[in-house]
């Protein structure tokens, strides 16, 4: 009998890195085992996709937290009625988010298994974390910088699907990018922290008429992060070089990395993990990335990509340098990178937690 998997998502329609891996684990899960069951917020453009794969879904609404008694009574009786009716074998909350939720409380009186799952770092973690059976961090970087209330952690690296980027397209015509130029994409949100200010810098350092750079992401500015940039603010840094072309977010991102010779990650932050290190190995394209956070986990340093110290920029053009050079050294850095990700960032981290869902269940 399949093991019903409920797994409470923080968006249906944002899909970011922690939407991003939800919706891999998803497709690679072993559906002869086990049955996913997804709760969302609010409607959003990924429910057309489960219902083509038959996931099934609920749209449940936030997390309840206490406001007032009543209120509070019916939520946690909602939520233990719907665990008992589905017999749900483990509830995975894809977030940290959380504070004194019913639904938590109703999984535990109902002795459902819950995990939740730490795509940042966690410093200061919500009361309910003591209910927790498990906590899941994406690196072991996220696990050491974590608190976790004394409640045992499990390390389950993100996984990526292999076949959309085998199937990605060339769009240098597309976009208007010479298609014998060597191209250095950055992919990622357009913040000061994801280091967007360094990659344009990197392009007025390297002045070679032949290379041609990449910005694909989305402007923050109008979502309330104070280093974001309005597209506005970016165009205005950028319209001083016909080389560097911003293209905009992408759902097809896939075919930015297959259009891309070399990509760059020069984050400020302690990334948690780094999905676009993963991304690029599928794709068979050498990294260039900051030291920073869970990023060494999956990058070694001269072998499956470069990595350089956080804002030490005259490294960063080193080393971007050195791949735009080297043909050779970037194609077997980009094979390599792919060898990685096959051996330990597809079905690998799947296995790993399908293993745990028997564990605790």
């Amino acid at each position: 009998m399949r093991k019903t998997i409920c797994y409470v998502a923080t968006s249906a329609g944002d899909w970011g890195g922690a939407s991003r891996v939800l919706n891999v684990t998803l497709r690679l899960l072993d559906r002869s085992r086990f049955e996913p069951l997804v709760l969302f917020p609010a409607p959003g453009p990924i429910l057309h996709d489960l219902d083509r794969r038959g996931i099934r879904y609920r749209i449940w609404g936030p997390l309840t937290e206490y406001t007032d008694p009543v209120s509070y009574v019916r939520a946690l009786a909602r939520a233990w009625r719907f665990l008992r009716r589905e017999h749900v074998a483990v509830l995975h909350v894809n977030h940290a988010g959380f504070w004194r939720a019913a639904e938590l409380l109703a999984a535990k009186i109902a002795r459902v298994p819950i995990l939740a799952h730490y795509h940042v770092a966690i410093d200061q973690p919500p009361p309910f974390t003591s209910l927790l059976d498990r906590v899941l961090t994406v690196s072991e970087f996220v696990s050491r910088a974590s608190n976790s209330r004394h409640v045992d952690k499990t390390v389950i690296y993100n996984a990526v699907e292999l076949e959309r980027f085998d199937q990605a397209r060339n769009i240098r015509a597309e976009l208007g990018v010479p298609s014998d130029a060597t191209v250095v994409s950055f992919v990622g949100q357009i913040r000061g922290i994801k280091g967007v200010d360094l990659f344009i810098r990197l392009a007025d350092a390297i002045q070679d008429p032949t290379v041609r750079f990449l910005i694909a992401g989305e402007c923050r500015e109008s979502k309330g992060y104070p280093d974001g940039y309005s597209r506005a603010q970016l165009m205005a840094e950028i319209t001083h070089d016909a080389r560097i072309v911003y293209v905009g977010y992408r759902q097809d991102v896939e075919n930015i990395y297959r259009s891309s010779d070399i990509l760059v990650m020069p984050s400020r932050w302690q990334e948690p993990f780094g999905l676009i290190n993963i991304e690029a190995g599928a794709a068979r394209r050498p990294m260039v990335a900051a030291r920073v956070g869970g990023i060494p986990e999956v990058i070694r340093d001269g072998v499956n990509g470069l990595l350089f110290e956080s804002d030490d920029f005259p490294a960063l053009v080193s080393a971007v340098r050195r791949l735009i050079e080297d043909q050779r050294l970037r194609v077997d850095m980009g094979e390599r990178a792919r060898h990685t990700v096959e051996s330990e960032f597809t079905v690998a981290p799947i296995r790993k937690l399908e293993a745990l869902y028997d564990e605790v269940s």
